[in-house]
């Protein structure tokens, strides 16, 4: 049945989509959700979507649609910038696309933000005025939301931090040795593997869960890896409370898939190479929006796409 304060979100990722109808309370109201299968580009998935889109919004006239989508973008206006996770979005200008199509007010917002708003909003980020969110998941993306609204660089672009590199020597993630997305991202700990043992895994990369069993199980290697990973995510969360100050640091995937063990291992790390002022103020917490994350940051796109 429509309410009078209904939302639509729309997360568009590589593996899967999602389209969602909402309430501020936060609350789930219908949920539909699809293979991507991205590499057929973005024209088969966006017909999909908005065969999705308009039944939801014949069904529950929804006043506003919220995107979460993969940078890098230009998300003050809307435009796709190619996203490795989603072949051939290359200058897709999906706010106007959708503003068009569907005939409602949308904003396109990149996912790891999308992930803060959430958070702040409605997670672990409730009542900080300076929160940082590392999704630490299929990338390693970053949101910022500062006194309420993300920040964004010059031309409305999208905060990349995966690009930095934390180690002259170490695995490899788009062409860049030594980086952190080839060292933090949650699909790094097979990279990590391969560079750490190659006599081991060189030849055939283990998979993240495949390292997670190893280690769960005692494998000392595996151990090591997700050590090496941890300690790294915590060096870069030493670098943003150093330089940024945050009141906390909100982490996705990693935190939930490896558990406390891991976050631990995060939290030691960014002891150990921030300056006291930055751990006095700045907390490290898991994300607390648990599997409904994703659904509820395309939501709070939506609901805050007035400002």
């Amino acid at each position: 049945m429509p309410t009078a304060d209904c939302y639509l979100g729309l997360d568009i990722g590589g593996t899967k989509t999602a389209a969602v109808v909402g309430d501020a309370s936060p609350g789930i109201l219908a949920r539909r959700e699809w293979a991507s299968n991205a590499q057929r580009g973005p024209q088969a998935l966006l017909v999909e979507l908005l065969v999705q889109a308009r039944e939801l919004i014949g069904e529950w006239r929804p006043k506003a649609v919220g995107i979460s989508i993969g940078g890098p973008m230009d998300a003050a206006r809307g435009i796709v910038l190619g996203p490795p996770n989603l072949p051939g979005w290359d200058h897709v200008p999906l706010k106007a696309i959708l503003e068009r199509e569907l005939g409602l007010p949308a904003r396109v917002e990149h996912d790891a933000a999308a992930c803060a708003l959430a958070e702040y909003h409605w997670g672990a980020g409730r009542g900080a005025a300076r929160l940082i969110y590392l999704t630490c998941g299929t990338g390693f993306g970053a949101g910022f939301v500062f006194d309420g609204k993300v920040y964004r660089g010059a031309g409305g672009l999208n905060v990349e931090l995966g690009h930095m590199r934390l180690a002259p020597d170490g695995p490899t993630a788009f062409d860049k040795r030594g980086s952190a997305e080839a060292f933090c991202a949650g699909q790094a700990l097979g990279r990590i593997a391969a560079w750490r043992y190659p006599q081991r895994w060189a030849e055939q990369p283990p998979t993240s869960p495949q390292v997670a069993a190893l280690a769960a199980g005692g494998d000392a290697e595996a151990r090591e890896v997700i050590r090496l990973n941890a300690t790294h995510v915590g060096a870069v969360c030493a670098i943003l409370g150093d330089m940024l100050r945050p009141d906390v640091i909100v982490l996705g995937s990693l935190a939930q898939y490896l558990g406390p063990a891991w976050l631990q291992e995060v939290q030691a790390a960014f002891q150990a190479e921030a300056l006291p002022a930055s751990t006095q103020i700045c907390r490290i917490a898991p994300a607390g929006l648990g599997k409904q994350l994703q659904d509820l940051s395309a939501l709070v796109v939506a609901l805050t796409q007035a400002e």
